[in-house]
């Protein structure tokens, strides 16, 4: 029951297009390392639900200081990544040629999913807020099934951005995505 639990409640977490999923799929659109961004997001996420299965919920709800800031960070995080993805929608032309280096892609990758305030709410207070009702063998058959999701999601989305990428040839298309 533990893992069906942890399906659901990942497939309700991870199936959204924020901005670490849109990053993933643009870049299976573009065909620019998206095998490799799907791979890092999966790694971030297991390790965030790693951590909150053994008990960082429990940290970080001990400093509810922290929770303030964070939400404050999760403004800021939302505007600025806002801010950079209308500015991308104005500059089409830029963004359909633009390739990035493989330590840029795996550092937006990276930032997306440790620097958004968000994932900490939905992975590490949620999912280990959940977990605690679980004893430790079920904590990790409840941690699986959450983490079960990441990679068909990531990886679903990085292929299936391959397949669209006709649909978002143009820089019109590519506006679209962006904004």
């Amino acid at each position: 029951m533990a893992l069906i639990q942890g399906l659901a409640l990942g497939a309700g977490i991870c199936l959204t297009l924020g901005p670490q999923s849109l990053y993933v799929l643009r870049q299976g659109i573009r065909g620019e390392k998206a095998l490799a961004t799907a791979a890092i997001c999966t790694a971030a996420d297991f390790v965030l639900i790693a951590a909150a299965a053994a008990g960082a919920s429990a940290l970080v709800m001990s400093f509810p200081e922290a929770m303030r800031y964070g939400v404050w960070g999760g403004a800021l995080f939302t505007l600025a990544f806002g801010a950079l993805t209308l500015a991308a929608a104005f500059r089409p032309a830029a963004a359909v040629g633009h390739h990035l280096t493989t330590p840029r892609s795996a550092a937006t990758a990276l930032a997306l999913s440790f620097l958004n305030p968000q994932v900490y709410f939905e992975m590490v207070a949620m999912v280990g807020g959940v977990s605690l009702q679980f004893e430790p063998g079920d904590r990790t058959l409840f941690a699986l099934g959450v983490g079960l999701i990441s990679p068909v999601w990531f990886f679903g989305l990085a292929l299936g951005g391959r397949k669209l990428s006709g649909l978002f040839a143009s820089a019109r298309a590519q506006s679209l995505l962006d904004g």
